[in-house]
């Protein structure tokens, strides 16, 4: 009989576990009393002997015998023998479960695909699953003792109505050397042949089906007999034994007491019941026993398999499935939340308790208050730490999501949103930064280009660059006008008033200016660079985290922008005029030398900023 406790440990409180050591049928209790009283009772003897019947001489030799068999005990791997064994013994015990033998399906797709009222068809449906089931009885017969002793021979099968007596005489008929295991199912899937001959069974299809599953159930069956026939190997079991109780066995010596007062070894208290070595064999043969129940499991143990109580429920089931469940499906109707918010109903107790359905563990996150929108960007390249590849062009699209109400983070919630880390980490950065050293071109306005990476330069590009254009960049009067708004990822600060010119001082000059050794091209398009007030310079150690935030983008170019803002609008409508009354032939070559000069400490500020991305 299975000893079921699930009931008793459902909900787990402090005494839970322990409600179990009180029960007896199947206990580890029950399995080890008698081991354990036999060995107390041999260890008391030979205490009694020590104590009473050996003289000073005999008492030394035997404290000797003590000392070398305590000294020696850990010779004996039991940890590592009865770890393993325990392990393969219940992988097996395991398997042979899931492969018992339920008959559900083969009534489902019988009482499914057998179709038809009349008693012909009643008895298709009956036939095959009662032939399926007499084969797992044929197989039970043989590998479990409960069952052996419940149809001991064949006219008890036939008594019992598992098998009819004209079914039996042809049983008998088939005589060899081997089980007949295979005669039920063979009989069944001639019974599906038959019907589907006659229109029973609509498909071929259905058919199949219906076959497969009595396959799947005769395999498994298969197995159980296949491991009925070859155990674990007989020396794993007499190995753990031997070592169990050797082990014990060496036991009574070396953990007997010793009292006298020369010895060197006198035992420091003398309690004369071995408490810790009782627990001990408790524990180990307890350990082996368990093994020793659960292989085989269709034995007459207390935890073995109810193979009767299968059989029965599989008869009793399956012949309800095709007879009187058959074609019995209730009238379609309109369910009771047709028309209504499917709102389920709990008793009052249990609606008072909360659930807790299934939710991804950070999806509670949110935006902070913040954050209005977020900027999309294409991904850095990671050998150059730059926002374009190698050989690809400035134009990269971007696009800016807003955020909407619901999620940002608000002030009445206390889960933490994301960037607040990386902010506060940082925040201690920046201040240290801001007052610990200057900032590059402090005479100039607090604004900054936009967030972004020019790629790393070399000198002869770089020098390439400085020969073939110049960059005007205007002063408090305003003297050149930009026709490219494009964003730059030097650190330096710009004046507010200062605005940068990139196209060349020539007006005839066309050609593309070169941007960084990956012969990135900036061609003659309008870009909007976005301002952003107050942003600092930030070292290396920030770099990393700069580049972990979503919510700052590190660039912010913008291709065929539908909005401007308005003060970039003003600004080139101003510089639009001025380039009207500019004479570029009047320019003198010193004013061209010195803007020449200026244009190459912009890039040379922008390429040491680079090394230390935002």
């Amino acid at each position: 009989m299975t000893i079921n406790y699930n009931l008793a440990v459902s909900t787990s409180k402090p005494w839970t576990l322990f409600k179990l050591l009180l029960k007896w049928r199947g206990s580890i209790w029950k399995a080890v009393i008698l081991e354990l009283a036999v060995w107390l009772i041999l260890y008391a003897v030979l205490s009694i002997i020590y104590r009473t019947a050996l003289n000073p001489g005999q008492q030394r030799t035997f404290e000797r015998v003590v000392q070398y068999c305590d000294l020696r005990l850990n010779y004996i791997p039991l940890n590592f023998m009865l770890g393993f064994f325990v392990t393969a013994v219940v992988n097996r015990w395991t398997y042979l479960y899931q492969i018992i033998g339920f008959i559900d399906n083969i009534g489902l797709m019988a009482a499914e695909y057998v179709r038809g009222r009349s008693e012909q068809a009643r008895m298709y449906r009956r036939n095959i699953v009662r032939y399926c089931e007499l084969a797992q009885v044929l197989v039970f017969r043989d590998i479990s003792m409960r069952t052996r002793r419940r149809f001991p021979t064949l006219d008890t099968v036939v008594a019992a109505g598992f098998m009819m007596p004209h079914e039996k005489e042809r049983f008998d008929e088939i005589q060899y050397r081997y089980s007949k295991y295979w005669v039920p199912f063979q009989w069944a899937l001639g019974l599906t042949y038959d019907a589907r001959k006659k229109g029973l069974i609509e498909s071929d299809y259905y058919q199949v089906v219906v076959q497969d599953e009595i396959k799947k159930f005769r395999t498994g069956l298969a197995w159980i007999c296949n491991y009925d026939w070859v155990p674990i190997p007989i020396m794993y079991p007499q190995l753990v034994c031997l070592a169990v109780h050797t082990y014990f066995l060496v036991c009574l010596l070396a953990r007997q007491y010793v009292v006298s007062e020369h010895a060197d070894n006198k035992t420091e208290v003398d309690l004369y019941f071995p408490i810790m070595s009782t627990l001990q064999f408790i524990f180990y043969m307890g350990w082996m026993k368990v093994a020793e129940v659960m292989l085989n499991p269709f034995g007459e143990d207390d935890d073995d398999f109810e193979c009767n109580a299968l059989i029965d429920r599989n008869i009793t089931m399956v012949l309800m499935m095709v007879d009187q469940g058959y074609d019995r499906a209730p009238a379609l109707k309109r369910d009771p939340f047709w028309d209504e918010e499917v709102e389920p109903l709990y008793s009052e107790e249990t609606a008072r308790i909360p659930n807790n359905p299934l939710k991804g563990s950070v999806s509670e996150v949110r935006l902070p208050e913040s954050v209005h929108e977020i900027k999309m960007v294409p991904h850095y390249d990671d050998r150059g730490g730059a926002p374009f590849s190698n050989g690809g062009s400035l134009r990269r699209r971007v696009s800016v999501v807003p955020v909407k109400p619901e999620e940002q983070q608000h002030h009445h919630r206390t889960r933490a949103s994301v960037g607040n880390i990386e902010m506060f980490r940082s925040f201690k950065h920046k201040v240290e930064r801001s007052f610990s050293r200057p900032h590059l071109h402090e005479n100039l306005g607090r604004k900054t280009l936009s967030h972004g990476t020019l790629e790393n330069m070399d000198d002869d590009v770089m020098a390439h660059q400085t020969k073939r254009s110049a960059f005007s960049i205007s002063g408090a009067s305003g003297a050149s006008t930009p026709t490219h708004n494009v964003s730059f990822s030097n650190s330096a600060f710009a004046d507010s008033n200062d605005e940068l010119n990139l196209e060349p001082s020539t007006p005839t000059f066309k050609e593309p200016v070169r941007k960084s050794a990956s012969n990135a091209n900036l061609q003659k398009r309008d870009f909007p660079h976005h301002v952003l007030d107050d942003v600092m310079e930030e070292n290396e150690e920030e770099q990393g985290m700069r580049k972990k935030s979503i919510f700052e983008p590190s660039i912010t170019l913008v291709e065929n922008p539908k909005h401007i803002i308005p003060e970039t609008e003003e600004r080139e409508r101003e510089e639009e005029k001025l380039e009207k009354k500019e004479d570029t032939s009047s320019k003198s070559s010193s004013k061209k030398d010195e803007i020449s000069k200026r244009s190459s400490d912009f890039f040379i500020g922008s390429r040491q900023d680079s090394e230390d991305p935002i």
